[in-house]
C-alpha cells in the first residue's frame, strides 16, 4: 500500500466523522479527520463566500430600521411608510462584500455611518442596491442604485 497513488485506491460511497484524509500542508504530509475539516469549513465559505458574491446563509431581511450584519452576503429592507434608520456592522475581512437591497418601499430606510466617504444611502423603492467592500476598516461603495449623499 505504501507505493499506492492516491488516483488507484478503491473509491469510499460513504463516510464517517473521524475517517481521515489526505493532506499536505506546507509541503508536509499529514492527516486529518472529516470532522475536523468540517468544523473549521463554515469560516472559510464565509470568507470565500463574500469574496466572491455568494453564500452559503440565507439573506438577512430587515423591516424599516435595524442593524445591518456582516455575517450575510445580501440583506433585504423593506420598509411602511416613515423614515428609518440602518446601521451597518463592521466587515470582518479585507475583500468581504456585502450587498444590501430594497424589496418594498413606501418610506425611506437609510445608512448614514459606517461607509467611507458618504453621509447617507437611502432606500426609497424596490429595486435600490448597494454593494460594498471591506476595506482599510471601512465600508466602500463599488455599485449600487440607492440614492448615496456625500
Amino acid at each position: 500500500m505504501a507505493d499506492s497513488k492516491v488516483s488507484e485506491l478503491t473509491a469510499a460511497t460513504t463516510v464517517n466523522s473521524a475517517d481521515l484524509l489526505y493532506l499536505i500542508q506546507s509541503s508536509t504530509d499529514k492527516k486529518v479527520s472529516i470532522s475536523t475539516l468540517l468544523a473549521n469549513l463554515p469560516n472559510t465559505l464565509l470568507k470565500v463566500g463574500g469574496l466572491f458574491a455568494f453564500n452559503l446563509n440565507s439573506p438577512q431581511s430587515i423591516t424599516n430600521a435595524g442593524t445591518i450584519n456582516a455575517t450575510t452576503f445580501m440583506t433585504t429592507i423593506s420598509n411602511t411608510a416613515g423614515v428609518y434608520a440602518l446601521n451597518l456592522e463592521d466587515g470582518t475581512y479585507v475583500g468581504q462584500l456585502k450587498l444590501v437591497m430594497c424589496t418594498a418601499a413606501a418610506g425611506t430606510s437609510s445608512i448614514t455611518s459606517n461607509i467611507k466617504g458618504i453621509n447617507s444611502v437611502a432606500f426609497t423603492e424596490p429595486g435600490h442596491t448597494i454593494l460594498l467592500v471591506w476595506y482599510t476598516n471601512d465600508w466602500w461603495i463599488i455599485g449600487g442604485s440607492a440614492t448615496v449623499t456625500f
